[in-house]
C-alpha cells in the first residue's frame, strides 16, 4: 500500500496537543482529533495504528520540549541561584501552557493508568536532578541553605506548581467564586506572569542561607 500522502500526521499531532491542553488526554477522543485536523478516522489509524500509541507520542513530544527549555534555562550564564531562577519561572511558564494537560495525567495516574505511571516513571528522573543539582551546587557556593533533597524539591515543586492545579481543577468543576474572587481574578492571582515571578522570589528567599546574627 503507498503512503498517504500530505501532511496528515502532523496535523492530527497539532490538534492532539491542541486539545490536550484543554482537556488533558484522558478528555480527548479520536473522532476529537480527527475533527480538528479534518482528517479521516482511517488515516489516523494508518499513522500511529491506536489511540494508546498517539497518546504515548502526545507525552513524549510534550516532555521533549519542556526538556528542552529546562536545560537552556539551567546550562545558561549565571550563579546557581540565577539559573534556577530561570529554570523554576520556566517550568512555571510551561506549566501554564499545559496546565489542563497535566491534570489530567495527574488523574490518570492516581486512577491507576499504568501507561501513564509509567511515562513518569521513567522521564521524571531526567530532570529532577537538574534542579536538585542546582539547589547543591548553590550550597557549595553558600547561596542555599543545605535542606535534604527530598524537602528541597517539595518546597520548590509545592509552592511553584500546585497553584497551577488548584486552578485548574477548580475551573474544570465549574467554581465561580473560589475565595470570593470571580473565577478570572483567582485565576490572575494566582497563574499571571507576576505572579509565577512572585513565587519564584519566595522560593529563593526560602532556600537562601540564613545570615548570621550579629
Amino acid at each position: 500500500m503507498s503512503r498517504p500522502k500530505g501532511d496528515a500526521g502532523k496535523r492530527l499531532l497539532d490538534a492532539a496537543r491542541a486539545l490536550a491542553r484543554e482537556k488533558g488526554c484522558a478528555g480527548i477522543s479520536v473522532r476529537d482529533i480527527c475533527r480538528r485536523a479534518k482528517v479521516n478516522t482511517g488515516l489516523f489509524h494508518y499513522h500511529f495504528k491506536s489511540r494508546r500509541a498517539f497518546v504515548e507520542r502526545i507525552m513524549e513530544d510534550t516532555y521533549a520540549d519542556f526538556f528542552s527549555r529546562l536545560t537552556v534555562s539551567a546550562d545558561g550564564p549565571g550563579t546557581a541561584a540565577e539559573r534556577l531562577r530561570r529554570t523554576l519561572r520556566a517550568i512555571a511558564l510551561f506549566s501554564r501552557e499545559n496546565r489542563r494537560l497535566y491534570a489530567g495525567m495527574l488523574r490518570d495516574a492516581l486512577n491507576g493508568d499504568t501507561q501513564t505511571a509509567r511515562f513518569a516513571a521513567s522521564h521524571f528522573p531526567r530532570h529532577i536532578p537538574i534542579i536538585l543539582g542546582l539547589v547543591a551546587e548553590g550550597c557549595r557556593a553558600g547561596e542555599f541553605r543545605d535542606l535534604p533533597e527530598p524537602m528541597a524539591m517539595s518546597y520548590m515543586m509545592g509552592v511553584l506548581s500546585t497553584p497551577i492545579l488548584v486552578v485548574t481543577l477548580l475551573e474544570d468543576h465549574g467554581a465561580k467564586r473560589p475565595l470570593g474572587r470571580s473565577m478570572a481574578d483567582f485565576a490572575d492571582q494566582l497563574l499571571s506572569d507576576r505572579a509565577i515571578e512572585t513565587r519564584v522570589d519566595m522560593i529563593l528567599a526560602g532556600l537562601a542561607r540564613p545570615r548570621r546574627r550579629a
